[in-house]
């Protein structure tokens, strides 16, 4: 391994620990006295999302007037539930957490919030909000020593709108409940390399369908090699990238062949046929999506990251 690698995955590792870190403290967070909890963000009031006029969410959230009488397109705004952390980014020595949102007014846009949530004349309010971008993909999120800095991904001038592929690394500053964003940090371009480094923990087998918490599934990435836990069995496949950047193939799986109860067994062959049926990876709310086709339309395996075991 070069130096200029051996540099980028120490960071790597570090900034995955810091996510876990993060995301260990935000979940017992909840019983904190003080600090929001994701059901107070759930039911929050946002400001900052649209001109003059304030989103309540409810259970997550809020739909507008159609924009045409009768009709089904209208503004709609979600909390990104699965993606979120705490620190002190007001300096007041108490955490605020850190929630993202999606909106969406009837176009083939998305684009992207972050909202600061803190104590405000011991009331908890939307302290601040700021546009991220469009169809921005969110990797990791943490604060550092006071700032709030994101792992994305968005598009260059020579991307398509819905296919970013330059890696940024932004931070922002809360002053007097106004977010000041500093100068972002270019990453470069999205490769495979980005999956080394950790093991990625299946948490969704689809969009939909998320897994039981006691069933293991796994998927490390070294060079051109893959391999993992299938639930049952251990698999291993070889994997290379695919034309554009984003996309990638995997080959057929091999692996051992220990028998274990039939729902399992019938999970892992549902999970190895997507794997061999990959084209695409992205990430999504700091998961790793990889992308398969499923019928007529494509879905997602999604992963959370642990730190790889040595």
């Amino acid at each position: 391994m070069n130096t200029y690698k051996a540099i980028f995955q120490s960071i790597l590792l570090i900034s995955f620990s810091l996510l876990i870190i993060n995301a260990s403290v935000a979940s017992s967070s909840d019983a904190s006295p003080g600090t929001p909890g994701m059901s107070i963000a759930m039911d929050a009031v946002y400001h900052g999302i649209y001109k003059n006029k304030n989103v309540h969410l409810k259970d997550g959230k809020w739909s507008g007037v159609p924009f045409v009488k009768g009709g089904a397109s209208r503004p709609t705004v979600g909390l990104i539930k699965d993606f979120s952390f705490i620190g002190d980014v007001d300096g007041n020595g108490s955490d605020e957490r850190v929630v993202f949102l999606w909106e969406s007014s009837g176009g083939s846009g998305t684009r992207v919030f972050m909202a600061i949530l803190g104590s405000q004349n011991n009331k908890i309010a939307n302290l601040s909000t700021h546009l991220i971008g469009d169809r921005v993909q969110l990797r990791m999120g943490r604060v550092n020593q006071g700032k709030i800095e994101l792992d994305v991904i968005q598009a260059t001038h020579n991307d398509a709108a819905c296919c970013p592929t330059h890696k940024v690394l932004r931070s922002w500053s809360l002053k007097n409940n106004q977010l000041i964003e500093s100068k972002a940090q270019s990453l470069g371009s999205v490769s495979m390399t980005d999956l080394e480094g950790v093991q990625w923990r299946l948490t969704h087998i689809n969009w939909r369908e998320a897994l039981p918490k006691d069933i293991n599934i796994t998927l490390q990435v070294e060079g051109d090699k893959i391999s993992g836990r299938s639930g049952c069995n251990h698999y291993f496949a070889s994997i290379k990238p695919g034309k554009s950047i984003g996309e990638l193939n995997i080959s057929k799986t091999g692996g051992t062949r220990m028998a274990c109860p039939e729902d399992l067994m019938e999970l892992e062959s549902r999970f190895l046929k997507a794997l061999s049926n990959i084209e695409k990876y992205s990430f999504v709310n700091g998961k790793l999506a990889l992308s398969y086709k499923d019928g007529e339309a494509f879905s997602s395996l999604l992963f959370t990251a642990q730190l790889a075991r040595e």
